[in-house]
C-alpha cells in the first residue's frame, strides 16, 4: 500500500472501532506535528476526563515491528492522558499478545482492535483480513524457502551467514536473504556477529505443518502381492538399479527411528521413473486398498538430510514430521511421539 493510502485507510479504522462506543466523542484527530512522535492524534472526550490517542501506523504487523515500537514508547515518558496504538494491515497474533501486555492498544485494516484503558475496553477479532494475502502468509512455506527452512531445522543451534546457507540448501543468496528476513520479522530468528541463527525452531516447525500444501505432490496408489518387508527391499534395489533417488516417509519411515504403530501401507518419495519402477515391481495402479503411494515431489528439498537406515533411505525427522503430522489423527499422534523421541532430543544435544 502507498504511504498515504495506509495512513487514510488506518484513520478510518482507529475511527470505526472507536464509533461503536456511545459515550466517547471525538473531539479532534490529526497527523502529529512532531517527527519523533506518532503518525496521527486523536483527542477525546470520555466520561473520565479527556484523553490522547497516539497511533503509530506501520506496513508491516509482524513482531519484529511491533517490539520496535514497543521499545520506541518504553522509552517515552508516559502520560496517564495518553494511550498508545499500534496500526497496521494485519497484525499477527504474537505480535498482538505483545503489545497487549505491554499496555499498548492495536488495530489492523480489517477493523479487529484492543482498545483498552480506564472506563473503556474495545476487543473486536475474527474479522477476515483482505490485506493479508495467501502469498504473503505462505511465503515462507513456499518450496525454495522450505530448502532454507530444512537445512535450518536440521541443526536450529548453528549460526549460518547467508553465502554458506545458501550453498547448503541450493537456493540463491537474495532468497536466503528475503527468508532470512522474514524469520526476523516474526521472531524466529536472532543475528549478530557469527550470523543468523534459529531462536524458536518449534513454533517455526509447527506454523510450517500449518502451512503445508502436500497436494503439491502428485501421489499414485499401487497394490503389492508382496510383503511389507520385502515390498521395500525390492524398491531398494530398483531404485538403485534405475539410478533415482527414493525414501520412504510418513509410518514406514518413523518404523525406523521411533516405531509408534504397526503399518500396512508403504509412503515413498520418488525423483522420476514412477511407471517404470511400478512395471519391474510388478505393481497394480489402484484407486483404492492401496499397500504402496508412490510420491513425485514439486520440490526436491524433501530429500535432504534423509538417512539410510536397516537397508533403505528415509526422509529427515523434520520431513517424517511434518508429513505424519498432516495425514490424520493417527498421524498426529505418531508425529508428537516422533518430536518427542528424536526431535527434540537431538535438538537438546546439539545446544
Amino acid at each position: 500500500m502507498k504511504n498515504q493510502d495506509l495512513i487514510l485507510s488506518a484513520v478510518k479504522a482507529i475511527k470505526d472501532c472507536l464509533s461503536d462506543v456511545s459515550f466517547i466523542k471525538m473531539l479532534r484527530s490529526g497527523p502529529s506535528q512532531n517527527d519523533s512522535g506518532p503518525d496521527y492524534v486523536f483527542h477525546l472526550e470520555t466520561p473520565f476526563g479527556r484523553k490522547k490517542i497516539y497511533a503509530q501506523i506501520s506496513a508491516n504487523g509482524q513482531p519484529r515491528f511491533a517490539r520496535i515500537f514497543i521499545d520506541k514508547v518504553s522509552l517515552v515518558s508516559r502520560d496517564s492522558k495518553i494511550y498508545w496504538i499500534f496500526v497496521a494491515p494485519f497484525i499477527s497474533q504474537k505480535a498482538g499478545e505483545m503489545l497487549r501486555i505491554s499496555g499498548i492498544g492495536f488495530v489492523d485494516l480489517a477493523g479487529n482492535c484492543f482498545i483498552s484503558f480506564e472506563g473503556l475496553h474495545i476487543q473486536k477479532e475474527g474479522k477476515k483480513n483482505p490485506y493479508l494475502t495467501r502469498r504473503q502468509f505462505n511465503s515462507l512455506f513456499k518450496a525454495r524457502a522450505s530448502r532454507v527452512l530444512r537445512v535450518l531445522l536440521s541443526n536450529p543451534n548453528r549460526y549460518w551467514r547467508i553465502a554458506p546457507l545458501a550453498k547448503e540448501a541450493q537456493v540463491s543468496v537474495g532468497h536466503v536473504f528475503n527468508v532470512k528476513e522474514e524469520l526476523l520479522n516474526r521472531e524466529w530468528a536472532v543475528v549478530d556477529n557469527r550470523g543468523m541463527k534459529l531462536c524458536g525452531p518449534e513454533n517455526l516447525l509447527q506454523e510450517w505443518c500449518n502451512n503445508y500444501q502436500f497436494e503439491n505432490h502428485q501421489r499414485f496408489s499401487f497394490y503389492s502381492l508382496l510383503r511389507m518387508s520385502q515390498l521395500e527391499k525390492s524398491l531398494d534395489q530398483v531404485c538403485r538399479d534405475l539410478k533415482v533417488r527414493y525414501a520412504l516417509s510418513a509410518f514406514a519411515g518413523a518404523a525406523r527411528l521411533a516405531p509408534f504403530a504397526r503399518y500396512h501401507r508403504v509412503h515413498c518419495y520418488l525423483e522420476n521413473k514412477v511407471d517404470e519402477l511400478a512395471k519391474r515391481l510388478d505393481l497394480k495402479s489402484v484407486t483404492s486398498g492401496e499397500n504402496i503411494i508412490l510420491i513425485n515431489p514439486s520440490d526436491d528439498g524433501v530429500f535432504y538430510d534423509m538417512q539410510h537406515i536397516e537397508g533403505v533411505q528415509v526422509v529427515s525427522p523434520i520431513q517424517l514430521y511434518i508429513d505424519l503430522r498432516v495425514s490424520s489423527d493417527r498421524g498426529k499422534e505418531a508425529a508428537d511421539f516422533m518430536y518427542k523421541e528424536v526431535i527434540e532430543p537431538k535438538w537438546k544435544q546439539l545446544k
